[in-house]
């Protein structure tokens, strides 16, 4: 089971699947900046198909660094003259009707500082982000870098985003394109990474063939800059690849800590990285805003979970660097400095950049099974508690202890469907014949795995809530929680109820009902319980 079947993005899944930044499953939005909504969307996509290319990288030798377009140094005392102000999801969408929020400039917020690795580095603290109020280059050819060092990534969520229209949808005469620096599940076995760059240009019409979602990364399967400093940059070099169907993309090339990652004009021509996708590149025209209004956030946009961390030394330039001013780029910097989030000001609840979440686990000595660990460091995907059979007219009741490090609404439980038994803590993909069939997760969001993991609540299932849109207060609950579950076979139907007895004191319900033409269930059923940055206690199943 996986969240989603990415590695390579195709660009009409994007276009089809689109809700702002966000075709996600777990960085959906809500007024909470760290409890989110359930998604209505999903993605699909395909892997690579084959590496060509093991040769070491080439020998780079650092060049001069030409004057830059613009530099923010985020030094302390500094931001008045270099522009940046804060900024903040507000309700009131405004003409942001693309998104989930609308933005709104806070220019009395007072930021705070810490050592960064070019002097100071500015702290984002997940309750407003920066509005860089950086200017359009107007080229074809452009470069920007910056350093990141994250406490806090949500997939889909962003660090960097630029350009212009941002929250719009792309209605008559209004084009949509930017550029999104952000972490997604598209590695191996879904693993996290982070950075990746997902770029958009969306043309009104989309008759001018320009309408496509092209995204770049390492293609390591590695978190680059959380709670560790990293530079990341991004190279348009502007080169015409046009996809199959009209669509165009522009060539771009892909730094992290100086070194190329990825040269997406080499790919286009020789196939160096993997056997070519024409949308492993970035969108044109990101930097050529015309006469719309062009947008630059840091940790903040229309949709997402807002960024926790840091950010430094960012620079845009109106023309391509050689893989030697990037290199100069990042020697400038020192990427091992030790930085830490400033406490009290504005942030009262700021953490060390190294801090992990605070375990609150009191295992239960009664349990039958556990499931995660007691201090949350759990990911996705890594334990599982054994399968149990439902046959057709059954009806199966589990009752557990639910813990969560409470920092977004998917760490919790989920449970999972499938046509064959696993023993606890055994990976059901690992048993001969295995088919999954739907997940649900606690936070009324799940999917269907037959076909593209199909989103539940899209696609002939529903879900349905006691708590409505009040997120925050329900995650709050959930730490500590005692949950029961209902779950009933009728013919290939399944449903799944949980009552849901909050830490605070009050109960929470929720429903889930998955018709069999929807889930394709056919034959045995097994369900079993997992989660991430979760604990669970599993006391009983009757």
């Amino acid at each position: 089971m996986r969240k989603k079947l990415l590695s390579v993005v195709l660009c009409s899944a994007m276009i089809a699947t689109m809700a702002g930044c966000g075709s996600k499953d777990e960085a959906a939005s809500s007024a909470a900046q760290t409890s989110t909504a359930p998604s209505s969307t999903s993605s699909t996509a395909s892997t690579p198909a084959s590496t060509t290319s093991s040769t070491a990288p080439a020998t780079v030798t650092a060049e001069e660094v030409p004057a830059a377009f613009q530099h923010i140094t985020f030094d302390n005392g500094k931001q008045e003259e270099e522009g940046y102000v804060g900024v903040q999801q507000v309700e009131d969408k405004g003409d942001a009707d693309g998104g989930n929020f609308g933005l709104k400039d806070d220019k009395d917020y007072k930021f705070q500082y810490a050592a960064g690795p070019v002097g100071d580095a500015l702290y984002v603290d997940g309750k407003e982000g920066v509005n860089l109020n950086l200017k359009p280059t107007n080229t074809d050819q452009w470069t920007v870098s910056f350093w990141v060092n994250a406490d806090r990534l949500a997939t889909y969520g962003p660090t960097l985003q630029f350009g212009y229209n941002i929250g719009r949808a792309a209605d008559a005469g209004n084009n949509v394109t930017w550029a999104n620096v952000t972490q997604s599940e598209w590695g191996e076995n879904s693993a996290k990474i982070f950075p990746i760059v997902w770029s958009r240009n969306e043309a009104s019409d989309a008759a001018d063939g320009t309408d496509c979602w092209p995204w770049m990364y390492s293609f390591d399967n590695e978190i680059h800059g959380k709670r560790e400093w990293a530079m990341v940059t991004i190279v348009a070099t502007g080169e015409a690849q046009d996809g199959p169907t009209g669509s165009k993309t522009t060539g771009a090339k892909f730094y992290v800590n100086g070194e190329k990652k990825y040269d997406s004009q080499d790919n286009y021509q020789n196939g160096t990285y993997f056997e070519y996708t024409w949308d492993a590149t970035l969108a044109p025209n990101i930097m050529k805003p015309d006469q719309s209004k062009f947008e630059s956030y840091f940790g903040i946009n229309y949709w997402d979970t807002v960024f926790k961390g840091f950010v430094d030394d960012m620079y845009t330039f109106d023309t391509a660097l050689t893989d030697g001013q990037v290199l100069s780029l990042y020697q400038m910097g020192d990427a091992t400095v030790k930085t830490e989030a400033p406490k009290g000001g504005d942030d009262k609840e700021a953490e060390t950049s190294s801090a992990a979440p605070a375990a609150s686990v009191t295992p239960d000595a009664n349990a039958i099974e556990s499931v995660g660990k007691t201090d949350f460091s759990n990911g996705w995907w890594s334990d599982w508690s054994s399968a149990t059979q439902i046959k057709d007219g059954e009806t199966k009741t589990v009752k557990f202890k639910n813990y969560t490090n409470g920092s977004d609404n998917w760490h919790n439980y989920v449970v999972g469907f499938g046509n064959t038994k696993n023993d606890a803590h055994q990976d059901p993909n690992s048993v001969d014949g295995h088919q999954e069939f739907a997940a649900v997760r606690a936070d009324a969001w799940g999917w269907l795995s037959g076909d593209g993991n199909k989103n539940l609540n899209d696609n002939g299932c529903t879900y349905t809530t006691s708590w409505g849109d009040d997120w925050a207060t329900w995650l709050a609950a959930m730490n500590g929680a005692d949950v029961t579950l209902t779950i009933k076979r009728t013919g290939n139907d399944l449903s799944v109820d949980a009552v849901i007895a909050g830490s605070d004191g009050k109960e929470y319900t929720s429903n889930c009902q998955i018709p069999a033409a929807s889930s394709g269930v056919d034959g045995d059923v097994y369900f079993f319980l997992t989660n991430e940055a979760a604990y669970l206690d599993i006391l009983s199943i009757e």
